[in-house]
């Protein structure tokens, strides 16, 4: 799946990537990013040599063709309206705890460029909850106008650990990780 979707990338966009090096090659990691297009896991996990288990809304998984994909993307199914979050809260220690990759957008869900919206508290729950490194990301798509090859730059910032903030409140926490992901997006626009 990746080498296609890297294949099928390449002609819709061209990606510039900033920071790389701040990505871990080992180690169990959350990727905290910002949410504005429906790209945004599959560019995330086209850049990336690491397989990324993404959190996504349960509508998803709901057609065949759809829950094949998210399947094969690795994406761990989320029911936001019941509110209901034990099953991928397990799910997704268990990937930490394997020393894997999650994926999260603290949004909770696709925001447009300049939409602010205040972040859930999944991320720094799952960041404190087992001590994984919260890594945050930008992913900023330049020049509207173009349909092909539209520029974009995903930036990764280096790594948090959040429980080196001094801070138990998920709230705080959570805002933290957004915040340094948007001034990742403010310095490189």
């Amino acid at each position: 799946m990746k080498w296609i979707s890297k294949i099928i990338l390449c002609f819709i966009f061209r990606i510039e990537v900033i920071g790389i090096k701040n990505f871990p090659k080992t180690g169990s990691v959350i990727v905290a990013a910002n949410h504005t297009s429906n790209y945004d896991p599959i560019i995330l996990s086209s850049i990336f040599n690491r397989k990324i288990h993404f959190l996504a809304k349960k509508e998803l998984f709901q057609r065949c063709i759809t829950n094949w994909f998210f399947q094969k993307l690795h994406a761990i199914p989320v029911d936001r309206q019941s509110g209901i979050v034990i099953r991928p809260v397990r799910r997704a220690l268990k990937v930490i705890e394997n020393g894997e990759v999650l994926g999260i957008f603290p949004e909770g869900k696709r925001c447009k460029n300049g939409e602010s919206v205040k972040p859930k508290k999944g991320v720094a729950f799952l960041g404190l909850k087992t001590g994984a490194p919260v890594l945050p990301v930008a992913i900023i798509y330049l020049d509207t106008k173009k349909w092909i090859r539209k520029p974009v730059k995903v930036v990764i910032g280096p790594m948090m650990y959040l429980n080196e903030l001094k801070s138990l409140d998920y709230t705080v926490l959570a805002e933290a990780v957004m915040n340094h992901s948007r001034e990742l997006r403010e310095i490189h626009a």
